[in-house]
């Protein structure tokens, strides 16, 4: 009986684990100053990068590059609009599990030096990648890599 309980209470523990992060990473960046990320997974290499333009009525807009394909948005500080979240991979066939994704969150505006402070943070999802590369890059073009 005493088997039992402990089993169930491993199976139950694990239900509720907290995610474990491939990265996580609290960066502050200036107006339109790049971050680059370069991500390999096997022989496919892929790009993201962001970076944010303008703050208007608290709401932080960002331009988000993944693989070629940009994004937009609006980012808040309340805790509901405050993330962005983008798939990376497609999840591994063999066993169900979550898409890898890239999850970028807005924390806090510094009015005074304009300064965003970001958080984001990388979920693997049962996909092998790596990180290649990881930089700000000062300024320029939203076709650069």
């Amino acid at each position: 009986m005493n088997r039992i309980f402990f089993l169930l209470f491993c199976c139950i523990s694990w239900l509720f684990a907290p995610i474990q992060w491939k990265a996580n990473r609290t960066i502050e960046l200036k107006k339109d100053e790049f971050y680059v990320i370069k991500l390999q997974a096997n022989q496919a290499q892929k790009t993201l990068y962001f970076r944010w333009t303008l703050l208007k009525n608290e709401g932080l807009v960002v331009h988000l590059n993944y693989d070629s394909f940009p994004h937009q948005f609006v980012l808040y500080e309340d805790y509901q609009r405050n993330c962005y979240q983008i798939n990376l991979w497609k999840a591994q066939e063999r066993y169900y599990s979550q898409e890898p994704y890239f999850l970028l969150c807005f924390k806090d505006y510094k009015r005074v030096d304009k300064i965003a402070t970001l958080n984001f943070y990388l979920y693997e999802g049962g996909r092998d990648f790596n990180i290649i590369d990881e930089r700000k890059v000062p300024n320029g073009g939203f076709g650069t890599n």
